[in-house]
């Protein structure tokens, strides 16, 4: 096809402005592509920043030496024998020095499986963890525990979601004296308290909420005057013994290994109000701070 002068023109003009345009839009492009890098290289780096911290947190491990030092973190100030948080903690707290108090003063222990762990210490495998130890006001979620093979410890005012209480061993050592009142138990599966290997042992005035405990061949508790969720469920024609508070007919935390039947013989009417942990510097009930527990399961 042949063009005339006036198309040539047309077409000479037309092309001309394109690459005008071409070149004026070309450094745009070239920016507008290095800004794309740019954003994209700085997502990576700060999303594996945020997910190394996020590892650093769950996995940091903290440790109270049997000098009484404190290695790990500075959410931490010791008094004497007395360990206070003055913040949330993410790990797990490994304690190595007896009678001593951890005073969670309402804070959090955070990060999937963490707690305080009474039994890693130099004592060797056959000797029982750190005793004479009491810890109170702690908020344990993410599943946290406490990990206790040892002896006359204190476990008061603490609260537990999804975790609990493990006082075992794989050796025949008797732990004893441990008392473990005025906690809140909320879904702690597939048990609130685990013991095995541990004789008389205390458990009064809990919230046992959705939660149960697990006793094993070689355990013995002293249940009394707990709370427990699913009472009315299970005893719909139990009537309380005047106005004590109590129900007259025992709660039977059974069945458990070794068909071993253990009873709360004075198992309460109304849940415990002052049990749990505390809101660290609120003035707050725990209904604010796990909502859909309380809403659940008609928490305070």
């Amino acid at each position: 096809m042949r063009l005339h002068n006036s198309e040539l023109t047309i077409f000479y003009h037309c092309s001309l402005n394109f690459n005008r345009v071409k070149q004026q839009f070309e450094p745009i492009k070239k920016a507008g592509i290095f800004l794309l890098i740019s954003t994209l290289l700085c997502s990576t780096v700060l999303a594996s920043q945020f997910v190394g911290l996020i590892n650093a947190q769950a996995g940091s491990t903290i440790t109270i030496t049997s000098e009484g030092q404190i290695v790990g973190t500075d959410r931490i100030e010791r008094q004497g024998d007395v360990y206070t948080f003055t913040g949330d903690i993410f790990g797990i707290i490994v304690v190595e020095k007896d009678n001593i108090t951890i005073d969670g003063a309402g804070y959090t222990i955070k990060g999937k499986g963490n707690g305080v762990d009474l039994n890693r210490n130099s004592k060797g495998p056959s000797q029982p963890g750190c005793g004479g130890v009491v810890v109170k006001n702690v908020y344990f979620c993410d599943r946290g525990h406490i990990f206790a093979s040892s002896n006359n410890n204190s476990f008061i005012n603490n609260t537990f979601e999804g975790g609990g209480l493990d006082i075992r061993n794989g050796v025949s050592i008797e732990y004893i004296g441990n008392v473990i009142k005025h906690n809140v138990f909320i879904d702690c599966f597939p048990s609130a308290i685990f013991i095995d290997w541990a004789m008389p042992n205390v458990v009064t005035e809990n919230n046992f909420i959705n939660s149960k405990i697990d006793i094993q061949i070689y355990g013995q508790l002293e249940l009394d005057r707990n709370y427990w969720s699913n009472y009315e469920a299970l005893y719909p024609d139990a009537k309380e013994i005047g106005d004590t508070g109590i129900w007259d007919t025992s709660y039977d935390t059974g069945p458990h290994a070794g068909r071993l039947l253990f009873f709360d013989s004075n198992p309460l009417i109304n849940h415990i109000v002052s049990a749990g942990a505390p809101i660290a510097m609120k003035n707050q009930p725990l209904s604010q701070r796990s909502p859909q527990a309380i809403k659940n399961h008609n928490l305070p």
